[in-house]
C-alpha cells in the first residue's frame, strides 16, 4: 500500500505544465515507489528550503528582501483569505506532511506564515503553524512536517485558519 501511495504522490507532484519549483524538486527527489514516509518528509523540507532560497535571492535582487525580513506580518482579512483559497490549488497531506504550493495572487504582499487546524485522535482541535515565503505574484510553498489530521475517516477536517502577509512595495 505504501508503494502505491508513494508512486501516486510522485506522479501527482510532477504534473508538467504549471508545475511549481516545489513540485519539480520533489519529483526529482522522490523517484522510487518504495519511498518511505520519512523520505517524503525529508524531501519536502529540503525542497521547501531550496525553493525559498531562490525566492529570497529574487527578492534580494529586486531590493525587496529587507521589507519582508523586517516586517511584522499581519493576518489576511477574511475576504483576502477567501480570495487566496479560491485562486490557488488546494493543499494536500501526504505521509503526515501538510503541503500547500501555489502562486500568490496578491501583487503587493508576500505570504510568510499560516495556521492550520485539524483534529487529534480524541477529535479535539489542534493547531499547526508553518512558515514559508510566497513573494508578491510569485510561487511559494508552506510545508508542515509531522502534521496529523485525525482518523482516516475525518481527514478532511483540516482547515487553513490564517495566513500572514507582509506588504511589499
Amino acid at each position: 500500500m505504501r508503494a502505491i501511495l508513494a508512486l501516486a504522490f510522485v506522479l501527482g507532484t510532477t504534473s508538467g505544465a504549471g508545475a511549481t519549483c516545489f513540485r519539480d524538486c520533489l519529483g526529482e527527489k522522490i523517484t522510487s515507489p518504495q519511498a518511505s514516509d520519512d523520505d517524503i518528509r525529508k524531501a519536502a523540507r529540503e525542497c521547501r528550503d531550496t525553493c525559498e532560497a531562490q525566492v529570497r535571492a529574487g527578492l534580494e535582487r529586486d531590493g525587496k528582501l529587507a521589507q519582508v525580513e523586517g516586517c511584522k506580518a499581519e493576518p489576511l482579512a477574511l475576504a483576502d483569505l477567501k480570495k487566496l483559497r479560491a485562486e490557488t490549488p488546494s493543499y494536500y497531506v501526504q505521509s503526515n506532511t501538510f503541503i500547500w504550493d501555489f502562486k500568490n495572487p496578491f501583487p503587493d504582499r508576500a505570504l510568510v506564515k499560516l495556521e492550520v487546524t485539524a483534529q487529534n485522535m480524541d477529535l479535539n482541535p489542534v493547531g499547526f503553524t508553518g512558515v514559508g515565503l510566497a513573494p508578491p505574484g510569485g510561487e511559494g510553498v508552506f510545508v508542515i512536517p509531522a502534521f496529523f489530521d485525525g482518523y482516516p475517516a475525518v481527514r478532511f477536517a483540516a482547515k487553513v485558519e490564517k495566513v500572514w502577509a507582509c506588504p511589499v512595495r
